[in-house]
């Protein structure tokens, strides 16, 4: 993967911090086995494009010590300098690249080396200057900005405050690690878990496994016997021992109706009802226009139903996926002995299930995404009838297994398994959820909703006018789009919460958002989209008419 200079210092001419500071930052850190360390980089980078596309990406730059000073497991605060200005992701180092010849005490000397004082065979890529791989945790859904840290008194002696952010790598200390992660969790209570279970994964604890976890290792451990060498084998694949946190979501932090209703701003009856349909029914569909809240409140749903985010799965469906990935597919592997064999892998739902089983006693929640995209009576299957009647009276031979030599256990969907999935309503490819798939899902329309946008501007401090300008806006633009289309092209309420609420904002939003959107429902065009334009222009022209909020400077 390419290695990219992120930082604004070593692009653009400024110097980087005065190198004694930076060799007692080093000789700091290596007197410890982890640190947590502040990433530079800008939005058009190559590195930070990488990051949030594929979810890891190779940095390098200045200076050297600090990038040799990484280890695996490190924690890294990404901030976007320009044009946003913001910590904008968390990620953890996953690999360290440092020059032929380097200590290595974390990661390797080079691509495909063996760790220092381990066998292994030559590398066979030399790097110039050390890089390191980070792997993206998550995002922030609200960023934290420059202006906002900039005031904190705990971060007045971090280097990345003192020096503006001007490098690429800078190394934190406990506390500043620590005061920025508060403040992270300040604008997104929702990534509290999510920064413990990264903080307890860079101590290198592991939660304790279940006794039923423990035998599945213990049983995948046994070495195979009795197989032909030299041969092309169909074999079933043993399942991978599931670790709790491995895959654990950033979800909020949802204990009772009243944090969804906080979270969300719905009413609690609306909240109660969708509840209660999940627990009777066990899978449910939050159906609607786009930008009402959906994935949002299934989010929430199931921080609330699961208890923690290790029982919880969030995927997106798209038109690529397929029975293999959701079910069980053949795909061939090579076994320690170098043959070729065709294992039947398990897919994303069956693992699922099969974790669930381990916590009998609580309820596991997959979150599907815009479920609608998939082509979804080829995607699921033989689990149309599994999902109806749970438990091992619904147990079904799945198709694949049953072409194997061993004899395949039939596969139900245990009771502890909820389905939560979201579906846009604007979507045409509505229409291809069949009557089979309908049945067996619960339907909760979520509405545009102005008493949802009026309630988070107002918990965000935005002035009286300017919430009035907004949500005459959301009303004008909802009643024609109703009227020209119908209910189900309306805006949702999430695009009109806007921070800071002013009139460059309100411009972006129309300008990369809603417009892009509205050619897309009036093809051809004959002059819908000017008089959208209009509204829009008076708007923000309004916006810029209230005083503006004075606020802390940015780095340049």
């Amino acid at each position: 993967m390419e290695g990219v200079q992120d930082g604004t210092g070593t692009q653009d001419g400024v110097s980087p911090a005065p190198a004694p500071a930076r060799a007692s930052a080093r000789a700091s850190h290596t007197e410890h086995e982890h640190g947590a360390w502040w990433l530079s980089t800008r939005r058009h980078r190559a590195g930070w494009q990488t990051l949030v596309a594929a979810g890891v990406a190779t940095f390098s730059g200045r200076p050297r010590s600090l990038f040799e000073a990484a280890k695996i497991g490190d924690p890294v605060l990404i901030y976007v300098s320009r044009p946003d200005h913001a910590i904008r992701a968390v990620g953890v180092v996953s690999h360290v690249m440092r020059p032929s010849g380097a200590g290595d005490s974390g990661g390797h000397s080079a691509s495909g080396s063996a760790p220092e004082g381990g066998a292994g065979p030559a590398p066979a890529v030399l790097h110039a200057e050390p890089q390191i791989e980070v792997q993206l945790a998550f995002e922030l859904p609200n960023p934290l900005r420059w202006r906002e840290l900039v005031v904190a008194s705990q971060l007045a002696d971090a280097e990345p405050v003192r020096q503006r952010s001007s490098g690429t790598l800078f190394l934190l200390t406990e506390a500043q690690y620590r005061a920025l992660q508060a403040l992270i969790v300040a604008r997104n209570p929702e990534l509290e878990a999510a920064f413990a279970t990264l903080d307890a994964r860079g101590s290198g604890a592991q939660p304790e496994q279940p006794q039923a976890v423990q035998a599945a290792e213990a049983e995948a451990a046994r070495p195979p016997h009795g197989k032909p060498t030299g041969t092309t084998t169909l074999v079933r694949e043993r399942p991978a021992p599931y670790a709790p946190g491995r895959y654990s979501p950033a979800l909020p932090v949802v204990r009772s109706l009243a944090d969804l209703q906080a979270l969300t701003y719905l009413p609690v009856a609306l909240l109660a009802e969708v509840r209660d349909l999940l627990e009777d029914t066990g899978q449910i569909i939050l159906s609607g226009p786009p930008g009402t809240g959906k994935t949002w409140l299934a989010r929430g749903l199931a921080s609330l139903m699961a208890g923690h985010p290790h029982r919880v799965r969030v995927v997106q469906f798209h038109p690529s996926t397929a029975y293999e990935d959701f079910i069980e597919g053949l795909k061939p592997t090579v076994d320690a002995q170098g043959n070729v064999i065709y294992a039947v892998v398990p897919g994303l739902f069956v693992r699922f299930c099969r974790q669930a089983l381990c916590e009998p006693d609580h309820n596991y929640v997959l979150v599907i995404d815009e479920i609608n995209r998939a082509p979804l009576s080829r995607v699921f299957g033989e689990l149309l009838y599994a999902l109806e009647y749970r438990g091992p009276q619904g147990a079904v031979e799945l198709s694949v297994s049953a072409g194997t030599e061993e004899l395949p256990a039939p596969f139900f969907v245990p009771e502890n398994v909820l389905i939560i999935g979201t579906m846009n309503s604007a979507d045409r490819s509505l229409a291809l959820v069949d009557y089979a798939l309908r049945r067996r899902f619960r339907f909760v329309e979520l509405e545009p909703n102005p008493h949802v946008l009026q309630s988070w501007l107002s918990a965000r401090g935005v002035e009286p006018t300017r919430r009035a300008i907004l949500l005459e806006l959301f009303g004008k633009v909802n009643a024609r789009l109703a009227e020209a289309l119908d209910a189900d092209h309306r805006l949702g309420h999430s695009y009109f919460m806007l921070d800071p609420a002013d009139g460059p904002m309100l411009d972006r939003l129309w300008r990369t958002a809603i417009k892009p959107l509205l050619i897309e429902y009036f093809i051809p065009p004959a002059g819908e989209l000017e008089e959208y334009q209009t509204l829009f222009a008076e708007a923000v022209a309004a916006l810029e008419r209230t005083p503006a909020v004075g606020g802390a400077g940015v780095p340049p």
